[in-house]
């Protein structure tokens, strides 16, 4: 069996269907995906690094598709996101689009101190603190320590709502992240009833499959986009790609400071992973 060397080092055996995955983020239909695995499966070699092959995915999703010569794979796109306020809005969006009511981020004050919580979800009966963490290195576990601050964060707002220190009523809360959770922190978030949502896992509520069955695919997934008009785009909202589409090139144009002829670009680049996604 053909192992692959991982970015921390570990060596983990080659798993076709996430090089079809990635090929679907990018925006190829099944066949096409398909297709591409065929490709990588014939190329890799034991210990081949998994930034090789998700190269080599790319590498073949432009021979197939040359549109998306600009389009970058989703986890880097999502860790080039500026944490506040890019990420913290996009999380909110995500839990948007699976059904929470959400609040934007405020500070509450607890029995002992002030906490700026980065917004609030409600569903059903779960009135719950969100805590967004981002990593510039996608690499990077979202350790234990987030998940105790987490918690004695919580326990200080409920006791705060006894106090009549502020109204909600919070069942419990919910970590985001846009990486991996250590062991640790998964185990105690398990025990104390806390949420949690990083890239892969759990299996109902991983970030990653989120994002592709709501096509909530983030504009750093274009490539050509400086971190200017990223900001600038931020600034005003707009995180996603579904987002920037809903604006003509004139709109587009004024709120990057850029030219139509590019702001022209970017829609048809928006288009080609929110139009061929859903297919």
């Amino acid at each position: 069996m053909i192992q692959v060397r991982k970015a921390d080092g570990r060596l983990e055996p080659f798993d076709r269907s996430k090089v079809v995955r990635t090929a679907l983020h990018l925006g190829l239909d099944p066949e096409e995906a398909e297709a591409v695995a065929e490709e990588v499966s014939k190329s890799i070699y034991d210990g081949i690094p998994t930034s090789k092959i998700l190269s080599l995915i790319h590498e073949l999703a432009r021979k197939s598709r040359p549109e998306l010569e600009h389009i970058g794979d989703l986890r880097e796109a999502i860790s080039r996101m500026r944490s506040k306020p890019d990420f913290e809005e996009y999380i909110r969006l995500v839990l948007k689009a699976i059904g929470y009511l959400v609040e934007p981020g405020r500070v509450l004050e607890g029995r002992c101190v002030g906490h700026e919580i980065d917004g609030i979800a409600f569903m059903g009966d779960e009135v719950l603190v969100v805590e967004v963490k981002h990593h510039v290195n996608p690499h990077t576990y979202t350790g234990l320590d987030t998940v105790l601050q987490l918690w004695a964060t919580l326990e200080d707002l409920r006791e705060g709502y006894r106090l009549g220190l502020h109204h909600y009523a919070f069942t419990s809360a919910i970590l985001a992240c846009n990486t991996k959770i250590s062991l640790h922190a998964e185990r105690y978030a398990r025990c104390k009833g806390i949420k949690y949502m990083g890239w892969k896992y759990p299996r109902a509520f991983a970030l990653g499959d989120i994002v592709a069955k709501y096509k909530l695919y983030p504009i750093t997934m274009l490539r050509f986009l400086s971190e200017e008009q990223v900001a600038s785009l931020g600034n005003q909202g707009i995180v996603t790609l579904a987002q920037l589409s809903k604006y003509d090139p004139d709109e587009l144009a004024r709120l990057i400071n850029a030219e139509k002829t590019f702001a022209e670009k970017l829609l048809e680049a928006a288009a080609v992973v929110v139009t061929r996604s859903t297919r």
